[in-house]
């Protein structure tokens, strides 16, 4: 597959690591964010077109999932065609095998997190804008949900729910996986994402 390939390369490249860590900023802005606007959310369920707190989260939230979603596309069009550092040698075959599986993982989250979250706000019964910076008639990508469809709003909104709950234990995987390479074994992995070769 190519997504594993490696290359002799000495690190990732300004560009590989700028998609890294602004998609890390946006994750650790964006899924606090989510909870809150749930918590807006019930707060003015009956008066939301009326509250600008409602409109505010929701922007802020479905720009910021428009935004990761983008970059997401742009990082792994790069990936597929660039090379990219191996793997330490001194991994065995379950470390190799256990760290391709993370990366894959978080790759597929990167897009089925926003996408499910563009497709339950596509699906919603109701009106509700879908916003993306000042633009507030972003198209939906899945036809909206006659009342007891399958694919309904709660249907792709608990695709969403499960995502974070998903992305949470495998991004920790990583998280832990960089502290071990980086203190542990210390073979510079962790460096070659902050600086370089």
């Amino acid at each position: 597959m190519a997504v594993l390939r490696e290359a002799p390369v000495p690190g990732w490249s300004r560009l590989a690591r700028s998609f890294h860590w602004l998609t890390l900023i946006l994750i650790i802005v964006q899924i606090p964010l989510g909870f809150w606007m749930v918590e807006v959310y019930e707060v003015y369920a009956e008066t939301y077109t009326d509250d600008t707190w409602v409109m505010r989260t929701s922007l802020l939230h479905h720009t910021l999932g428009f935004l990761i979603l983008g970059i997401s596309f742009a990082r792994f069009g790069w990936r597929m065609s660039h090379p990219t550092p191996g793997l330490p040698v001194n991994l065995v075959s379950y470390q190799r095998w256990l760290a391709h599986l993370t990366h894959i993982s978080l790759y597929l989250l990167l897009f089925i997190y926003p996408f499910s979250g563009w497709a339950s706000l596509s699906a919603y019964e109701g009106e509700f804008p879908i916003f993306f910076f000042g633009w507030n008639s972003v198209p939906g990508i899945v036809p909206q949900a006659s009342e007891g469809a399958f694919f309904s709003y709660e249907f792709f909104a608990g695709v969403h729910r499960y995502c974070w709950r998903v992305g949470a234990a495998i991004l920790g995987l990583h998280v832990v996986g960089a502290m071990w390479h980086q203190f542990v074994v210390k073979d510079g992995v962790l460096r070659r994402m902050w600086a370089g070769s």
